[in-house]
């Protein structure tokens, strides 16, 4: 009986000195995508990609008149013309449609490349800081509070002290 208390007794120890340390460890979280959004480089950074945005749209406005344009005088004139020249028209709305889609893809593209592109530094940035922030603290874990189903009283929120390593006062 002394043996199995003893053993018991021995097999517990471990367990508590495992308690005993997650006792003085610190967890907190941050919210990271407020502060994104509060950074001035995100600012910039759309503001950036809105005006690279626009000029596709205006030469894909234009490149849409021409086809409109084309395509009116093609369907005012289709009964008169001789089928070579029709068959040449029709190929040539074609082709300029294709080339709109080609242009909108590319478009598509060069804006999602050019956003990963601007986007990429802030978000390292940002995570800099939370790791500064992080063992400054001296904490465990730092979780986005997005992504966090339940947080209790032990955790602190640190999204201030981020804001202020890197500069924002809002």
């Amino acid at each position: 009986m002394l043996k199995r208390l003893l053993i018991i007794a021995l097999m517990a120890m471990p367990v508590c000195a495992i308690a005993q340390n997650t006792s003085n460890m610190k967890f907190a979280t941050v919210r990271l995508q407020e502060i994104f959004q509060l950074m001035p480089e995100t600012t910039e950074a759309n503001t950036k990609l809105q005006d690279i945005s626009k000029k596709y749209e205006d030469e894909n406005l234009k490149m849409k008149e021409e086809f409109e344009k084309k395509y009116s005088d093609y369907v005012s004139q289709r009964d008169s013309l001789p089928e070579n020249i029709r068959t040449r028209r029709e190929q040539e709305l074609q082709e300029i449609s294709q080339r709109i889609s080609n242009f909108m893809e590319v478009a598509r593209t060069d804006i999602e490349q050019q956003q990963e592109a601007m986007i990429a530094p802030i978000q390292e940035k940002l995570m800099n800081a939370v790791k500064e922030v992080g063992v400054e603290g001296d904490y465990v874990y730092v979780l986005d509070e997005s992504s966090v189903a339940f947080k209790g009283s032990m955790a602190e929120d640190i999204t201030d002290k981020v804001k202020t390593k890197l500069g924002i006062t809002q």
